[in-house]
C-alpha cells in the first residue's frame, strides 16, 4: 500500500473540498434522519422505516439499483418479518459475516413471493443499513469504489463481486486510511466547518473516511506513481530463530502510580500492526513470487481480516514444499527487544501447530516506506510467555 499517494489525494481532497462537499453533503444528513427516526419497536415499523430512510438517496437508490424500494414494499406487507430481520442484523453481540449473509439470505427468500427479479439486498445495501445504525463502526461500501480504489493505492487485494471477505478487508483499510485523515488538522478544520445541524456529527470520521475514498475514485484527479516523490527503501534485514534460542527477561511487579492515554495507544497499536500485517502479507507473497512459484503466492491469505480475529494466527503463507505456515505478526517502530504481547489464543495455536508456526517480530518499521525488519521466530511461543500481565475473570 502507498501511503504516500494516499497522503497526495488527502491534498488533492482538500483543494476540491468545496466541490466534493456540495455533492456528497448528504450522507450525513442521511444518517442524521435515520439516527432521529430509527426506533426497533415503533407502533407503525413499516411508516417508521421509511421515514429513517427518506434521505438516503443515492446510497440506496440510484439508476437500475433499488434496495430501499423493495425493502419498504417488504415491510408494508410483512413489518413483524423485517422487524426480526432487523434485530438480528444490528445484534452487535454476533458475528458481523453472519449477520450480512443471514440478512441477505432472509430477503432473498422473501422476495420469491414477488414478481421481482432482484431483492437488491446485496452487501452495499446492508452495509448502509449498519453504518446508518452504527456509524461509527461501520462505513458505507461499494464493491466497485472499493476495487477501484485499491488499485488507486497499490493495496495488495483482488476485490471481487459478491465475496463477503470485502466486506472486512474494505473495513480493515478504512481504519487505516482513517488515521491519516484524523492527523490533518486542515481536513478537520474543513469538516468541521460543513457540518450544519441538519448532519449527523461525524467525531469518528467514518463517513469522511468513505467520502474521501470515494472522491479518490470519482471527484479527484489520478495520481501516477511516478508523480510521487521517491522514498528510498532500505535492505530489509531477516533473521530466523527457534524459539527455544530466544531468552526473555522478567520484571519485578512494581507499584508506581502512572496516568496513561490507553485509548490513544490502543488505537496507535493497533493501526501500526495493521501495516506490519500487511506487510509481512506483501513480504511472503513477493518471496514465493521471486522463487518462481506465483500460483503458492496466490494461496497467501490475510485470515486475521478475511476470517476475524481470534485464530491464534494473522497469515497463512506457504513454502515452496507447500507446507502452511501459520504467521503470527508483531510490529514495532523501535528494536527487536521491544516488549510486546502474546494473547493465549496466540501461545495456544503456537503449541497445537509447533512444526508451522512462525511468530514474525518486525522492528525498526518505516511508515515513509511500509518496511521493517523481521526476527522469525519459529514454534512453540509458550516459553517466552512467563510473564502474564491479565486475568480473565468470569463469575459463576
Amino acid at each position: 500500500m502507498n501511503l504516500v499517494n494516499i497522503k497526495s489525494y488527502i491534498a488533492s481532497y482538500k483543494e476540491n473540498f468545496e466541490l466534493v462537499n456540495h455533492q456528497e453533503l448528504y450522507k450525513w444528513k442521511a444518517v442524521k434522519q435515520f439516527q432521529d427516526h430509527w426506533d426497533i419497536d415503533a407502533p407503525d415499523f413499516h411508516a417508521m422505516l421509511s421515514e429513517s430512510l427518506s434521505l438516503t438517496f443515492n446510497l440506496l437508490d440510484s439508476g437500475n439499483y433499488f434496495p430501499k424500494r423493495m425493502l419498504t414494499q417488504y415491510s408494508n406487507d410483512h413489518p413483524e418479518l423485517i422487524r426480526g430481520y432487523f434485530r438480528e442484523l444490528y445484534n452487535e453481540e454476533n458475528d458481523i459475516n453472519e449477520r450480512i449473509e443471514t440478512f441477505k439470505t432472509n430477503l432473498t427468500n422473501l422476495n420469491e413471493n414477488y414478481d421481482a427479479i432482484n431483492d437488491y439486498q446485496d452487501h452495499r445495501a446492508i452495509i448502509v443499513y449498519l453504518a446508518l445504525r452504527f456509524p461509527d463502526r461501520y462505513y458505507f461500501y461499494k464493491q466497485r469504489m472499493f476495487k477501484s480504489f485499491i488499485e488507486k493505492i497499490d493495496y495488495d487485494y483482488k476485490s471481487i463481486a459478491g465475496r463477503i471477505e470485502n466486506i472486512s478487508q474494505y473495513h480493515y483499510l478504512c481504519d487505516i486510511i482513517k488515521y491519516e485523515l484524523s492527523q490533518d488538522q486542515q481536513l478537520l478544520r474543513l469538516h468541521n466547518h460543513r457540518l450544519t445541524e441538519n448532519c449527523y456529527i461525524d467525531t469518528d470520521l467514518n463517513i469522511l473516511t468513505q467520502d474521501f475514498i470515494y472522491a479518490v475514485v470519482v471527484h479527484l484527479p489520478t495520481i501516477e506513481n511516478n508523480a510521487v516523490e521517491e522514498v528510498i527503501i532500505p535492505e530489509i534485514n531477516i533473521e530466523t530463530v527457534s524459539s527455544s534460542e530466544i531468552q526473555v527477561s522478567i520484571s519485578n511487579v512494581g507499584f508506581t502510580p502512572s496516568t496513561t492515554n490507553h485509548i490513544q495507544n490502543n488505537i496507535e497499536n493497533k493501526r501500526l500492526g495493521s501495516l506490519g500485517e500487511l506487510f509481512v502479507f506483501q513480504y511472503e507473497k513477493e518471496q514465493l513470487i521471486n522463487l518462481n512459484h506465483p500460483n503458492l503466492a496466490e494461496r497467501v491469505s490475510h485470515d486475521a481480516v478475511n476470517i476475524g480475529d481470534g485464530l491464534g494466527y494473522d497469515i497463512i503463507s506457504i513454502d515452496i514444499e507447500e507446507n502452511v505456515k501459520y504467521i503470527e505478526v508483531k510490529t514495532t517502530k523501535g528494536n527487536a527487544n521491544t516488549v510486546f504481547y502474546i494473547t493465549r489464543t496466540e501461545m495456544e495455536r503456537s503449541k497445537i501447530e509447533k512444526e508451522n508456526y512462525y511468530l514474525y517480530r518486525v522492528y525498526n518499521f518505516n511508515e515513509n516506506t511500509s518496511k521493517g525488519n523481521i526476527q522469525i521466530i519459529r514454534g512453540d511461543i509458550s516459553s517466552l510467555c512467563q510473564e502474564p500481565v491479565n486475568f480473565k475473570v468470569k463469575m459463576k
